[in-house]
C-alpha cells in the first residue's frame, strides 16, 4: 500500500515523466555498444530532457545547470543510464516541487465550482436527486480535488 501511494505522489510530482524523458533521450544518445552516454554527448542529452521537460510539464521555464561544473568533476568515459537518470533528478527536485504547487493550485481554484456544479445538476435528475443533496459537498470538493490533481497529467496522444 505505501508502494502505491509514493508511486501516486511521484506521479504527482511528474518524477515518473521526468524518468521515461531520461530513458528515452539516453536511449538515443548513448554508445548502444558500451551502454554509456560520453561526456561530449552529455550537455547534448541535458538540454533535450530539459527542452522535453519544458514541453510536457505545466509550470515555470527550468533552465538546465552549468556544464562547467559537471566536467570538473566527471573525469570518465562515460555515465551510466542510472548515473545519467540520478543527476538529472538531483537537478530538477527544486522545479518538481513547483510542478505540484501549480496542480494543486488549479486544483484547488477548480474543485470548489465543479462540486457545487455537480451537486446542482445532481439534484436536478429524479431518481438520484435526494441521494445528491445528503453528500455533503465538502466531500465533493475533496474527490474533486484530487481528481484534478491526477487528471492535469492526462494529455490527447500521450502514450
Amino acid at each position: 500500500m505505501a508502494k502505491f501511494f509514493g508511486r501516486m505522489w511521484d506521479r504527482a510530482q511528474g518524477k515518473l515523466d521526468v524518468l521515461r524523458i531520461c530513458d528515452k533521450v539516453f536511449d538515443e544518445l548513448a554508445d548502444k555498444n558500451k551502454s554509456l552516454l560520453d561526456i561530449s554527448s552529455f550537455s547534448v542529452a541535458t538540454l533535450m530532457v530539459y527542452n522535453s521537460i519544458n514541453k510536457q510539464l505545466a509550470g515555470p521555464h527550468k533552465d538546465p545547470p552549468c556544464m562547467s561544473d559537471f566536467y570538473r568533476k566527471e573525469q570518465v568515459e562515460g555515465i551510466t543510464q542510472e548515473e545519467f537518470r540520478r543527476l538529472i533528478m538531483e537537478w530538477v527536485s527544486k522545479d518538481l516541487r513547483l510542478v505540484l504547487a501549480n496542480k494543486a493550485v488549479v486544483a484547488i481554484l477548480a474543485a470548489p465550482l465543479l462540486a457545487v456544479t455537480a451537486k446542482n445538476a445532481g439534484r436536478k435528475v429524479p431518481r438520484i436527486g435526494d441521494a445528491v443533496e445528503k453528500v455533503p459537498t465538502p466531500l465533493l470538493f475533496t474527490v474533486f480535488s484530487v481528481a484534478l490533481m491526477f487528471l492535469q497529467d492526462v494529455r490527447a496522444g500521450k502514450p
